[in-house]
């Protein structure tokens, strides 16, 4: 990682691979939990480097955080341009986006619903 901003959440987690698409939850659990024993501020001894490391451990946690969920990992991938560019799937990928969303909106509004009937 560059001192300075980094763009690709993939580099700053240290996930250097041919075929971005074929990183796994698991291998990105990995490379977080890795790269946060190294910059978490708690573990930083050195006062000098200290704010070096937070800015470091914050970078971490949004990478971690975009990568690990599936909607905001594909919409980061997308704007990328990792996954498939042709006009067609770019309606595709966004209309899935936008339907799984809806979908799980409309899921907790009739949770809230119910729950509010119950009481």
């Amino acid at each position: 990682m560059q001192s300075g901003k980094s763009n690709n959440f993939y580099e700053v987690l240290s996930l250097r691979s041919q075929n971005i698409n074929n990183v796994g939850i698991n291998d990105i659990k990995r490379a977080y939990r890795c790269m946060t024993l190294q910059y978490h501020p708690d573990v930083c001894h050195d006062h000098s480097n200290k704010e070096e490391s937070m800015r470091r451990f914050f970078e971490l946690q949004k990478a971690y955080e975009t990568l690990s969920d599936p909607i905001l990992r594909e919409n980061y991938d997308y704007q990328l341009s990792l996954r498939d560019s042709s006009e067609n799937s770019s309606r595709i990928v966004h209309k899935d986006v936008w339907e799984r969303q809806l979908n799980e909106l409309r899921r907790r509004s009739l949770h809230g619903v119910e729950k509010r009937r119950r009481i």
